[in-house]
């Protein structure tokens, strides 16, 4: 029986150091429990996640996120999981493919993850709250650091 896969369909968004969840899905739902479930990294095909038999293959995972994955599989049964990634890195910036196979028949759906630092965020959130009481003739703001002696 053929399907599609269905993501989230924008850019998800992240903080370096927290978690993040990768959604996907296939239409129609169906029970995905027998299948073959992953997520990769183009171009080269690194290994994020991997759940085939029935269980979560550890072991082909890239290094870089072992300890750090986890595969919700509460809604398996209707064809919808979701990718936990803990420990955001800005080297997870980026694409992100999530495929089912069942059998020789497969399909997927990429997705691209968008990582910024803490301050980077608090920045973009201060121009949005105080953004539109700014001159936008004078838009761009100057930052003053100042050192003092240690004692």
């Amino acid at each position: 029986m053929q399907f599609r896969v269905i993501g989230p369909g924008h850019p998800i968004r992240a903080l370096v150091g927290d978690e993040v969840e990768l959604p996907c899905r296939i239409l129609p739902g169906r029970n995905a429990t027998g299948m073959e479930v992953g997520w990769y990294r183009p171009p080269f095909s690194r290994v994020v996640h991997l759940y085939r038999n029935g269980k979560d293959q550890d072991g082909e995972q890239a290094p870089e996120y072992r300890g750090r994955t986890e595969l919700l599989k509460e809604t398996i049964g209707e064809g919808k999981v979701t990718l936990r990634i803990r420990k955001v890195r800005f080297s997870d910036e980026g694409g992100f493919t999530c495929f089912f196979r069942d059998h020789s028949y497969q399909e997927e759906v990429a997705m691209e993850l968008k990582v910024e630092g803490k301050l980077r965020a608090e920045i973009e959130n201060l121009h949005r709250t105080f953004g539109k009481c700014w001159d936008t003739q004078h838009s761009q703001v100057s930052l003053m650091f100042h050192s003092f002696p240690v004692t």
